[in-house]
């Protein structure tokens, strides 16, 4: 049954891209939009912008009393012990190493959790020695950089407990240097998990270093209205020597991967749920604020919707445009 309080008005001001939608006519309303997906997705009903802090969203569907693990939060932990939180941490480096990697770089090196499983490759499953164990995972800024995402998500999923959350924080490639990229397609992450990859293509390197940009000297920013990138990060020539230096050598040189909007990964979860490729399903979403969006994945259930492919295509190319 359809609430009495939405407000059309109301409810478009508070997403402009639904508005943008409506606009362009694929969606007949904010009301019809808010019915097929809104509401999953947890849309505000008005503007509440900066109400819901960052916390808040991460933690939307999270049991904050159960046993949780955090990938990758390097310097910047969301749930970190100091604060009560029974919390493992899962790095790609010691504590010790994070603090030499941060050394003289601004950071506040008090805020480097110790790390217990340095991920050296191999599953999480490996590594940690369980599975069906934690109530919550939380990654944040971390899937754009893993180069076979679909086994990172098969492996969270059998971390989790049935009716454990996967909490993840995205940059929404339209506010970010990112900004000149598509979205990722599920046909290249198909491709990845087939070639079980583990680390960026050279093909990859290239498009991040020679099309990564900045706008007004930022690589990062806010939905405003005033425009996106205006400039480049990263010369041409850094570009081709890091792609030269990837095809010879067999380092890890860190990038972005994929690319995400909020619709591309929606997209993304349910072709991959359709493929019978992973078990997890959206179960609330938080829409970009400043340059990232909120996604908690749980294990689906018998209820579990299949999303109208054609509206998600749609609502992609509207966010690519």
């Amino acid at each position: 049954m359809f609430r009495k309080d939405f407000n059309e008005d109301d409810y478009l001001e508070a997403n402009p891209d639904v508005a943008v939608a409506v606009n362009k006519g694929i969606f007949c309303s904010g009301q019809a939009h808010y019915l097929k997906y809104g509401k999953n997705e947890g849309r505000r009903l008005k503007g509440l912008a900066g109400k819901t802090s960052r916390e808040e969203k991460v933690f939307s569907l999270l049991n904050k009393n159960g046993l949780g693990l955090e990938i990758g939060p390097s310097h910047n932990p969301i749930a970190p012990k100091k604060k009560g939180y029974n919390v493992h941490i899962l790095d790609h480096a010691s504590a010790e190493e994070l603090r030499d990697k941060y050394q003289g770089h601004n950071i506040n090196l008090d805020n480097i959790e110790e790390v217990d499983f340095v991920w050296c490759g191999e599953s999480f499953q490996e590594l940690i020695g369980k599975t069906n164990c934690y109530d919550w995972i939380i990654a944040s800024h971390v899937i754009e950089h893993v180069p076979d995402l679909i086994s990172y998500l098969q492996q969270c999923e059998a971390l989790l407990k049935s009716e454990g959350i996967l909490s993840l924080v995205l940059p929404d490639k339209r506010y970010c240097f990112d900004y000149f990229s598509s979205s990722s397609s599920t046909g290249a992450f198909l491709d990845a998990y087939a070639e079980n990859r583990v680390k960026p293509t050279s093909g990859q390197i290239f498009d991040h270093i020679a099309n990564a940009a900045k706008r007004n000297g930022d690589i990062a920013w806010s939905f405003d209205g005033l425009g996106g990138a205006n400039e480049l990060a990263h010369t041409f020539e850094a570009a081709r020597i890091n792609y030269i230096h990837s095809v010879s050598h067999d380092d890890y040189i860190d990038v972005h991967c994929w690319k995400f909007t909020p619709a591309s990964f929606r997209l993304l979860i349910s072709d991959l749920l359709g493929l019978d490729l992973i078990g997890l399903e959206i179960k609330a979403e938080f829409v970009t604020n400043g340059c990232e969006f909120y996604v908690s994945l749980g294990k689906k259930t018998d209820m579990t919707e299949s999303l109208e492919r054609l509206d998600a295509l749609k609502m992609r190319k509207l966010e690519n445009a």
